[in-house]
């Protein structure tokens, strides 16, 4: 014979961020599930919602952020590239860095980047 368990978890909402990482992932999953109010008022949801974010704290607290992506210079070199590719001075030289930029011929050939042999590099986006 089976019989019908309710199951309930009291927590203090206000103690988020001293719960072990494993009990946190039960509160989440358990107001996920929560019947309370089938959405007549917010408080489920905003619940759920400020353990999932205390989730979020920690895993990007242990995440190392992008620096890199998106820096002021991309769009003009994006646009330069369009309009120019580099050519730069002999490899292995001093002058390596000291290339040229040489006006596009075929509108096409936007984005190939020459290596350092000379020869183009593999096509990208720039």
């Amino acid at each position: 014979m089976t019989a019908m368990h309710t199951i309930s978890i009291e927590f203090d909402e206000a103690s988020l961020t001293r719960y072990e990482d494993t009990f946190l992932a039960t509160l989440w999953h358990l107001a996920q599930a929560n019947p309370q109010d089938d959405f007549a008022t917010s408080v489920p949801g905003e619940l759920a919602e400020r353990i999932g974010r205390e989730i979020i704290r920690r895993w990007l607290r242990e995440v190392s952020p992008e620096l890199w992506r998106h820096q002021g210079q991309h769009c003009y070199w994006r646009e330069l590239t369009k309009l120019a590719r580099y050519e730069p001075g002999p490899a292995g030289s001093t002058e390596w860095e000291n290339g040229t930029w040489v006006p596009r011929e075929d509108p096409d050939d936007a984005g190939t980047v020459v290596g350092v042999t000379g020869e183009p590099a593999e096509r990208r986006q720039v």
